[in-house]
């Protein structure tokens, strides 16, 4: 379980600053527009635009790794279930997505409908972020294996989870003129958000990259290639099916 902290942790780690977004000391930080981040409860809204009020750049280039996850069967469930219910399944959705990244050290960067982007090595830097992506995902899957029947979908709707997770240098920072928003860009996110939508729902599909880095702790995965909508070569993905996210990671 995450504890919550008094202070930021990105504004600790980062710049060894202390930065309370809890408690009565918060209070005194409220008048600069600093607050509790919607993306991680453990950091504050400064960390979300650090490149630029610490980097002076609207954009930098790092290491990070992307899990894209969308909620599958959607669609059909809701032809079969009424608008409370169908609140019901996406808010569970939802806190269980934001539980299994936060506890990993990840941000929620969007969702999007019935899909989250979430972003591991920033603000909180991990030199292991590719294993935490994976171990989210793992946890995310235990979470909503029984979302169907908890939302008491019909025996033939199919519900699940289907996870991308790619590594590698990604742009992180402000997109937009008119309207501002702070996400990662870039091929890894792209391709993460292509092996989402190829997996089937229960799966996490994960690069070669990121595979390269879990051999040890996942042996045998077994790959598939895939040709991918807009990706010009095809790709390797590594298999993580419902027997091994059931087994102790």
């Amino acid at each position: 379980t995450m504890i919550r902290r008094t202070f930021c942790q990105g504004c600790w780690e980062g710049r060894h600053l202390l930065v309370a977004i809890k408690g009565p000391l918060a209070l005194f930080f409220r008048p600069f527009g600093i607050s509790r981040s919607r993306m991680h409860p453990n950091l504050c809204t400064t960390c979300e635009s650090m490149f630029f009020k610490v980097m002076k750049q609207t954009q930098i280039e790092m290491s990070t790794t992307i899990m894209c996850a969308d909620l599958r069967g959607y669609t059909q469930l809701s032809q079969t279930m009424d608008a409370p219910r169908m609140n019901q399944v996406m808010h569970h959705f939802y806190d269980q997505c934001s539980g299994a990244i936060w506890e990993q050290d990840g941000i929620v960067n969007k969702f999007i409908g019935d899909a989250v982007l979430a972003i591991f090595n920033f603000p909180l830097a991990r030199p292991d972020h590719a294993r935490k992506a994976v171990k989210a995902a793992m946890e995310l899957q235990r979470r909503c294996r029984d979302l169907g029947r908890s939302a008491g979908a019909d025996a033939g709707t199919q519900i699940g989870i289907g996870v991308g997770i790619h590594t590698g240098i990604s742009t992180m920072g402000e997109v937009g003129n008119a309207y501002k928003d702070f996400t990662a860009i870039g091929p890894v996110v792209n391709l993460a958000s292509r092996l989402q939508g190829a997996a089937q729902p229960g799966e996490i599909l994960i690069t070669s990259e990121v595979y390269a880095q879990l051999r040890d702790e996942l042996p045998g995965l077994p790959s598939r290639t895939l040709t991918l909508k807009g990706i010009v070569l095809p790709v390797t993905a590594h298999v993580i099916g419902k027997e091994m996210i059931e087994a102790s990671f």
